[in-house]
């Protein structure tokens, strides 16, 4: 695959150059399908908002977001890929803060926008860095140049801090638990599952330009990885907000995928073709993978927030009984992002699994550590996520409404919401079951980021064929022996439905809500176990008497990076800029003085 499109354009050392290859194909595929689900699912969505808020602008700039990302995907000029990288931050920005009447809404734009900013200063640094290098600014020009390793790896870091602020790498995450829960469902799902992608998106394409990357950029990104997937599956189990709590999932998952560039890495550095395509490979599935199963479970907690007017876990509750479809969707959903066989999300990690497991045997002993920290990492994620998502299911579906609306005012929302999340549902299962054409495209565009040829495919997909095989007999003799036992106990009868069993308590016919597990309680053992990592705090009464009244018990998990790190910072720089405008200057030929003054400078050193 080639030049797309190419035409002169006025803006100086700029082109309007669209080409597309395998790496802009994955992430083209996984944007077109989520822009079309989410579109269709919004529409649906916003006509709570009809007649209150005026619509078009939220369209308009939806659309804009659509359109700057698939030319941030297919842009092959340095100028034309940060015009659209600004162009989407700031449409970012407006479809954030739609509900700007909510202090929270507002805060989340604006942090959202100070740390976009942060991140392209540096994207300005790299890429600067790069022409000079390469005495060019077309993304091909660039790649056929020959990097310094002391360049190579100051680009590599430039990279991993500007387009990691917007993919969501720890410590520079803070703005998506913020802002995922302040914008519309719709648009949380574009941000969390295509939005952040870009930033993939940039360190795939840097390493694909820069061929000569020094051996420790593997180990940076293998390392950044195990931070924040491992990390973010321990905030999010501390959660007790639906979407904030999928928000810091995203986290998680861009871990993985972490992980799965940094192993391609170090395949490429130590020159182990199969590593490299596996890492690569499993990396770029896990994008299109977590792009769907992430659109699906925030437009189920876009559904079940719309119904029920809140989204804290300890006020729901019972919602299958009045959203039966929107339940079961949502449960493919979770067991997807769960990495279960059968499902998409298994497959991205398998093969993720699969290239560690391979570097454990066949890279130096330095490397042979980072896999084996990686592998250990990646079951972890797995078993948090699994704790994760059985509380997000069990407090916000089953059991009785907490503190709800009547149940009989909570129904199943329009088609228009609902028949996008069957589309994303029957691709978690597509995937999970016949992985093969998915697999062969991700792994051929693994190769093409280390500028190789795809090889050893079917030794790939041979076990993943047989494990796959296995789990799905496994599940059909589970539901045979299941229905042997039903036809066992009550023959063709139908069974009867009964409360549960009070405990003793008299008066009720059955368990009353305040008797159920809270998302705090089901998380309060891990929370405790990990509490030296993370900022958990328990709030609860000291009680002494023999018959004590109402008391309150709080508990919560506060962001280090935020609580420690960022905002001391801002605070600083707000002390700073405060202090600066005590001080300015009042007059604006002094400005202009000083304008003069810098272009006379430029003019003077572009004479030289």
């Amino acid at each position: 695959m080639g030049t797309l499109f190419q035409s002169a354009w006025q803006v100086p050392f700029g082109a309007f150059t669209f080409r597309i290859d395998l790496l802009s194909a994955v992430f083209l595929v996984a944007i077109t399908l989520l822009v079309v689900c989410a579109g269709i699912y919004g529409a649906g969505y916003m006509r709570a908002y009809a007649g209150k808020k005026p619509l078009g602008p939220h369209i308009f700039f939806y659309i804009v977001l659509a359109l700057v990302l698939v030319v941030i995907a297919t842009a092959s000029n340095v100028v034309l890929f940060l015009g659209a990288w600004e162009i989407m931050s700031i449409a970012t920005y407006l479809l954030i803060v739609f509900n700007d009447e909510d202090p929270a809404a507002r805060k989340a734009g604006f942090l959202y926008l100070v740390m976009a900013h942060g991140g392209t200063f540096c994207l300005f640094l790299m890429f600067l860095l790069m022409a000079h290098t390469a005495g060019s600014m077309d993304f091909d020009m660039i790649a056929r140049a020959q990097f310094p390793p002391v360049i190579a790896g100051t680009v590599f870091l430039l990279a991993m801090v500007g387009f990691g602020v917007k993919a969501g790498f720890i410590p520079g995450h803070i703005w998506l638990p913020h802002a995922h829960p302040a914008a519309p469902s719709h648009v949380s799902a574009l941000l969390s599952g295509v939005a952040i992608k870009t930033g993939i998106y940039g360190i795939c394409r840097v390493i694909w330009m820069t061929g000569g990357l020094p051996e420790w950029c593997g180990y940076v990104l293998v390392l950044t990885g195990v931070v924040s997937g491992v990390m973010g599956v321990l905030y999010a189990l501390g959660q007790h907000e639906l979407k904030k709590l999928l928000a810091y999932h995203s986290i998680e998952n861009i871990g993985i995928i972490a992980l799965g560039l940094g192993s391609g890495l170090l395949g490429r550095s130590y020159h182990d073709p199969l590593l490299t395509m596996l890492g690569f490979g499993g990396a770029l599935l896990h994008v299109v993978n977590h792009s769907i199963f992430k659109g699906l479970l925030f437009f189920g907690a876009g559904a079940v927030i719309q119904k029920a007017h809140t989204g804290a876990l300890d006020r729901l509750g019972g919602m299958a009984k009045n959203m039966p479809v929107t339940a079961a969707l949502f449960l493919v959903g979770a067991v997807s992002i769960c990495g279960l066989p059968l499902f998409n999300g298994f497959v991205s990690e398998f093969i993720i699994f699969f290239g560690l497991f391979h570097g454990l045997g066949h890279l130096p002993l330095p490397g042979a550590v980072v896999c084996g920290l990686a592998i250990l990492a990646l079951a972890l994620m797995g078993a948090l996520a699994l704790a994760c998502f059985t509380k997000v299911y069990g407090t916000v579906f089953l059991g009785e409404p907490r503190s709800l609306p009547a149940p009989e005012r909570v129904h199943e929302v329009s088609v228009w919401m609902i028949v996008p999340m069957m589309v994303l549902a029957g691709l978690c299962l597509v995937i999970g079951v016949l992985p093969q054409p998915w697999v062969r495209l991700t792994l051929a565009a693994g190769a093409y980021i280390a500028r190789a040829l795809p090889s050893g495919v079917e030794n790939v997909l041979a076990p993943l064929a047989m494990v796959t095989g296995m789990a799905a007999i496994f599940l059909v003799l589970a539901f045979v022996l299941a229905a042997l036992r039903r036809l066992a106990l009550s023959g063709l009868r139908p069974m009867a439905l009964v409360p549960t069993w009070n405990c003793g308590f008299s008066g009720g016919t059955g368990v009353a809500p305040r008797f159920q597990y809270t998302a705090s309680s089901f998380a309060r053992p891990v929370m405790e176990f990990a509490k030296g990592v993370l900022l958990f705090r328990r709030q609860a009464p000291s009680i002494a008497a023999d018959f004590p009244g109402k008391a309150d018990l709080h508990s919560s998990v506060h962001d280090a990076s935020e609580s420690m790190l960022f905002y001391p910072l801002f605070r600083r720089l707000t002390s700073l800029s405060r202090r600066i405008d005590i001080n300015r200057i009042r007059y604006t030929q002094t400005y202009l003085m000083y304008i003069f003054v810098f272009l006379l400078v430029l003019l003077v050193w572009k004479l030289k």
